[in-house]
């Protein structure tokens, strides 16, 4: 991804820097960050691209060099290979329901309990921008 040209004043640096300045200042103070953080791009990269074959043989070389916190992490993907398999080959998410989920959690906490279910619906509906479609009443002549 793309970081920001723009400068500001960043406080911890008391200077005005660029996203790239500060990355690469936290980056020259290890060298062992700074290969960790380009095996993270490339990882993020393969995954973006969903290309599963070449993130799993750089997760397979990596494992073994990389620093334990990191290892847990590259297990924990070597163990759940087929379903991220699956995330990167199939179209299919489910973010859309879960970010419907937690709307309703936030209003439901915001309201302190609706005493009519039907005004917390309509609330629901509302912040979803979802209208509900009214029945046309069709006076039949017989």
């Amino acid at each position: 991804r793309k970081l920001s040209d723009k400068r500001f004043y960043r406080p911890m640096f008391r200077m005005h820097l660029t996203n790239k300045e500060i990355l690469e200042k936290l980056l020259s103070f290890s060298e062992e960050l700074r290969q960790h953080y380009e095996l993270y791009q490339f990882l993020l990269f393969h995954f973006q691209e969903k290309n599963s074959d070449h993130f799993f043989d750089l997760i397979e070389q990596e494992i073994a060099i990389v620093n334990p916190i990191f290892q847990t992490v590259l297990k924990t993907f070597l163990k759940d290979k087929d379903k991220v398999v699956n995330a990167m080959d199939l179209p299919y998410s489910n973010a859309k329901l879960e970010a419907t989920n937690n709307l309703i959690k936030v209003i439901k906490r915001n309201a302190f309990g609706f005493r009519n279910f039907e005004n917390f619906k309509k609330r629901v509906l509302i912040a979803l921008n979802i209208k509900k479609e009214r029945a046309k009443f069709v006076l039949s002549r017989c």
